[in-house]
């Protein structure tokens, strides 16, 4: 028996698969795309998924590789270029190292901000499995900033760190997937896909809401928060 020949290289087919998944992933999220959606938006058998990444999954984990490297790779290198400065990084510039190439779409425009968004719309489902992409592509680097944060910010405790940096990726993932809203409750005015812009405004806000006082829990569980 002749078993069907698969190509022995990869070729133009593994792209499209990339590309067709990552557009249809930030659409619809992770378990709205089927198999099937992927590979007639690429113009391609639908065997080709499970030759090139076994499944779904494995497609979603390729489509995070090819992006988050570099994304890692340029927040690391801003944050080491603004620590090497006498008195280390500042609080503005460890975020905008974390921010900024998030943020800014890539020079070919070849999806940064698609893929944003897509990060924004897959955290949003409730998935063992899509936590542990998650995980493999930003636990080490996410350590990393809270270091330089606490660095920056000796006042609070590290939970207040890590509390204030979950903020952090709220207001990222929400700009990423719901840019319209602030479109529309401005008339147009603001525009979170002009990246200057949003940086200008989100930087200095994060920076006073990590600069707020230590939160202090009282015996009766309720937060009291110091006058500022």
């Amino acid at each position: 028996m002749n078993c069907p020949t698969m190509p022995t290289s990869v070729d133009g087919s593994r792209q499209k698969l990339l590309a067709s998944a990552e557009r249809l992933f930030a659409e619809r999220g992770f378990s709205g795309v089927s198999v099937r959606d992927i590979a007639s938006g690429a113009g391609v058998n639908s065997a080709l998924v499970g030759y090139y990444f076994g499944n779904k999954l494995g497609l979603l984990s390729a489509v995070y590789l090819r992006h988050c490297k570099p994304l890692n790779e340029e927040r690391l290198r801003m944050l080491r270029e603004f620590s090497r400065q006498p008195g280390g990084a500042t609080l503005e510039q460890v975020l905008e190292a974390f921010l900024r190439p998030a943020l800014v779409d890539a020079p070919d425009h070849n999806g940064r901000s698609e893929f944003t968004r897509l990060r924004s719309i897959i955290s949003g489902e409730n998935s063992a499995l899509l936590e542990e992409t998650i995980a493999e592509n930003f636990d080490r680097p996410g350590r990393t900033f809270v270091d330089a944060l606490a660095r920056c910010l000796p006042h609070l405790t590290r939970e207040d760190v890590l509390w204030r940096f979950h903020f952090l990726l709220g207001s990222l993932y929400h700009t990423g997937a719901h840019a319209s809203r602030i479109c529309i409750l401005s008339g147009g005015q603001c525009d979170p896909s002009n990246a200057e812009a949003s940086l200008a405004q989100l930087i200095p806000f994060m920076a006073a809401a990590f600069r707020s006082p230590q939160v202090l829990t009282e015996p009766a569980d309720r937060l009291s928060y110091a006058a500022v």
